[in-house]
């Protein structure tokens, strides 16, 4: 069972998974209501408070809480990507497109997109 969760939070694109995150921050937190009001406006992004996977070998669906999730969908790629909002910040994964709309959502948020060690991007 445990190999199973960690092939569904692989995935899924979990950044908690991912061997390197980055994140949307600034000096004051940014606040859930503000995150999502966000997410709501943009039609590229979806909220999403539950995510799902499929044991490929059993057939059973398997959900996780995602509380105040965004997914955003590359219109060009068609690939899924995760922006999870905890305690102020919004953490993603390393890949350029999702740094590409990350640094858009800053802008909006009068953030900035730094990496775990605190590099700015």
């Amino acid at each position: 069972m445990r190999k199973f969760i960690v092939w569904i939070l692989i995935v899924i694109s979990w950044n908690v998974m991912a061997s390197y995150s980055l994140h949307i921050e600034r000096d004051n937190k940014i606040s859930e209501s503000e995150w999502l009001a966000i997410c709501e406006s943009d039609s590229s992004l979806s909220v999403q408070e539950i995510a799902k996977a499929t044991n490929p070998q059993t057939g059973e669906v398997i959900e996780i809480q995602t509380p105040s999730s965004c997914v955003w969908t590359s219109p060009i790629l068609r690939k899924k990507y995760y922006f999870t909002y905890s305690n102020g910040s919004i953490t993603l994964g390393s890949d350029k497109a999702q740094i590409k709309k990350a640094k858009k959502l800053a802008q909006l948020l009068s953030a900035k997109v730094v990496g775990d060690e605190g590099e700015e991007y």
